[in-house]
């Protein structure tokens, strides 16, 4: 017979916790829904306890935001590491990219933030900065040693950051966002990709790359 004591929950388990039943209550309630009441309750201990963690409902609405974010851009940025030349490189940073920005989790979130960011600025705030100026940044750095390779044309890495980001809100994530589509194909997610990479070098690529991406027919 087995007589040994149950694991006790560390600080850093019982945290990632919390931050579980945050996600899926301001996903499924809003932000202006959820109460830190509410999440103690889930929890399972006191109001207390949970303020011992996060001493507001905006600090743990941050915290949320900030680990998904994180799991998302290493999720994404691998893909600075593949091999093959620049072009595959953009291919797969599109393709991953648009995975993301069309996941039921993100787009969850993009709906919740829309719907709640004028009641309360701070959840806007929060996305902007962990969220979009993060990504911003992580395609920056990466755009930015494609630059010093000579891969792209002397440009500045934070604008093209911004264009590239631009280019994979499209079409595809509006249609997602406004529920015309619950799904989207895998050809139409790689047409999709090789759209948003063709379209990223036909402007920013070096002199071959550009000269290779404008043969793109598109549909």
């Amino acid at each position: 017979m087995d007589l040994a004591e149950p694991k006790k929950v560390t600080p850093d388990e019982r945290r990632g916790h919390i931050l579980d039943i945050a996600y899926a209550a301001f996903i499924r309630d809003g932000y202006s829904g959820t109460s830190m009441a509410r999440i103690a309750a889930q929890v399972g201990g006191s109001k207390t306890t949970l303020y011992n963690y996060f001493e507001s409902k905006k600090e743990l609405f941050v915290a949320v935001v900030d680990r998904e974010c994180a799991k998302l851009f290493d999720q994404i940025f691998v893909a600075t590491e593949i091999a093959g030349d620049f072009r595959d490189r953009v291919l797969e940073l599109a393709r991953r990219l648009l995975d993301a920005m069309l996941s039921d989790e993100l787009i969850e979130a993009y709906r919740l933030i829309v719907a709640e960011s004028a009641r309360f600025p701070e959840i806007g705030l929060a996305m902007h900065d962990i969220a979009l100026r993060r990504g911003i940044q992580h395609l920056a750095a990466f755009f930015k040693r494609a630059i010093e390779a000579g891969e792209m044309r002397s440009v500045n890495p934070k604008m093209a950051a911004e264009q590239f980001f631009d280019l994979t809100t499209g079409t595809l994530h509006k249609v997602r966002l406004w529920n015309v589509l619950t799904t989207i194909e895998p050809e139409r997610m790689k047409v999709e990709s090789e759209r948003v990479a063709a379209t990223f070098l036909a402007a920013f690529g070096n002199e071959a790359f550009r000269r290779a991406a404008r043969e793109y027919s598109g549909y």
